[in-house]
């Protein structure tokens, strides 16, 4: 194992020059950070996102606008950056091309190459301000290691690829400088630029991470470590100094919305432990997430993930039959629809589906094709608007009295679905969207103070 460590700072993170000056004290303060992943500055992919979908001439001039208020104030604190300034100026002029094609077609391959330049421009101006501190810097286009398969919006890495163009091209650079490069974008086999999907950038670190054996991955955001729940839903919720890679794997999944959930895998692959602290506050601490930690509690966190549907399908033609299931799931399968959690009875299969998470274009999960197909085979019944509140712990099917100490409280609240048994690490409970709040504050008062 090598003595780096990547680091990764999030929209927030670089969102003006005091953000960015701040993150740059981040990344100074240990000498063994030598890959820095950046997002874009807040707010700038909500606005590609927008231009992506296509919009009027009036309302395209107003957001591109806002896109270079964002980066020119950056910009505007930067010492004799002539030459950054022409390249924002040519992704700006990029931007505006591409969101007047979007106007007249949107398409997948589009709106990831539109959506690549909000992290083109931060990464550029986060090297140009560590220049202005006299420190070596190298800007990196990702695209060069991270290839993937061209599922635009959600784009698969091939790992092998990357750990081989890394030590390529990357590992030589690390030696004479820091080197500063984007977080969600990769290239499939034809040169075209892919997202790793919403959240991505954490991922990109982690695989990166793996690449180059590092260390340490550190993810920088806007909240000190991971809590027992959502501090904005609880107030009284405790940050989790250490956890497993299981229990935040865990909580990623279930919609904690700290780390994003494809970020741990490469770092279990490799045994690398995960911190996530705050870039505004380091001195506060923060979480680390490793393989294996002492005296792991019963229960650890409550995550909550809105915006589920549940799908219930009926039929008779179920009862003592076979390979109804592989059929259903077959479908599902050919829609690229992953289920989240199922429970089945003699006549019926009840499934969850999160339709929060779809992709970086935004597409509904629930096509009429999808129904249409179901429906040749079964009763289908959808029901939306729910939530997921997430229970997670440790050796959760063997405890006894988990079921008397979480439904006890939970009385009042109707519940939709349960799941439970299949994973020692949770307990799933499906709730009407409106009552989710109040679940989460209840079992954290009964739980966790």
């Amino acid at each position: 194992m090598s003595n780096i460590v990547v680091a990764k700072f999030g929209g927030t993170s670089v969102a003006d020059s005091a953000a960015m000056n701040n993150s740059a004290n981040v990344v100074l303060s240990n000498p063994e950070v030598k890959v820095v992943v950046l997002s874009a500055s807040a707010g700038v992919t909500n606005l590609l996102v927008a231009l992506a979908e296509g919009c009027n001439p009036d309302l395209r001039t107003e957001k591109i606008e806002q896109i270079r208020h964002i980066q020119y104030q950056i910009l505007n604190t930067l010492p004799g950056s002539e030459v950054v300034r022409e390249e924002i100026d040519r992704m700006l002029e990029n931007i505006t091309t591409l969101s007047e094609a979007a106007s007249l077609a949107t398409s997948t391959a589009l709106t990831d190459e539109l959506v690549s330049h909000g992290e083109l421009m931060s990464t550029l101006l986060f090297v140009e301000l560590l220049r202005s501190r006299n420190v070596s810097a190298e800007w990196f286009d990702v695209r060069n290691v991270m290839k993937t398969n061209d599922r635009f919006g959600k784009a698969e890495p091939d790992v092998q690829a990357l750990c081989a163009l890394s030590k390529q091209h990357l590992q030589p650079r690390l030696e004479n400088a820091l080197i500063i490069t984007q977080g969600f974008i990769g290239s499939e086999s034809r040169g075209r630029t892919t997202t790793l999907g919403r959240g991505g950038s954490d991922y990109t670190a982690a695989l990166l991470g793996e690449a180059l054996n590092a260390k340490r991955v550190d993810i920088w955001t806007d909240v000190p470590g991971i809590y027992t729940t959502d501090p904005r839903v609880v107030p009284n919720a405790k940050r989790i100094d250490e956890i497993g890679f299981e229990e935040a794997a865990e909580m990623a999944t279930f919609g904690a919305k700290i780390l994003h959930p494809a970020t741990l895998i490469p770092a279990v692959r490799r045994d690398i432990p995960v911190f996530v602290g705050s870039s505004k506050d380091v001195s506060a601490g923060g979480t680390l997430v490793c393989n294996k930690t002492s005296q792991p509690p019963l229960f650890r966190a409550l995550a909550l993930r809105r915006k589920q549907t549940l799908l219930t399908l009926h039929s008779l033609n179920m009862l003592h039959a076979r390979g109804f299931l592989a059929e259903i799931f077959n479908i599902l399968a050919s829609h690229n629809i992953s289920v989240d959690l199922i429970t089945t009875s003699e006549v019926s299969i009840a499934l969850t589906l999160d339709t929060a998470g779809s992709s970086t274009c935004g597409t509904s999960l629930l096509s009429s094709a999808l129904l249409t197909e179901l429906s040749a085979l079964c009763r289908v019944e959808v029901e939306e608007n729910l939530a997921l509140v997430a229970l997670i712990g440790n050796e959760l099917a063997k405890a006894r009295g988990v079921g008397k100490e979480v439904f006890g409280v939970l009385e009042p609240f109707n519940i939709r679905m349960i799941s439970y048994g299949a994973s020692s690490h949770n307990l799933c409970l499906l709730v009407p969207g409106d009552d989710a709040e109040h679940v989460v504050k209840t079992l954290h008062h009964n739980l966790f103070e």
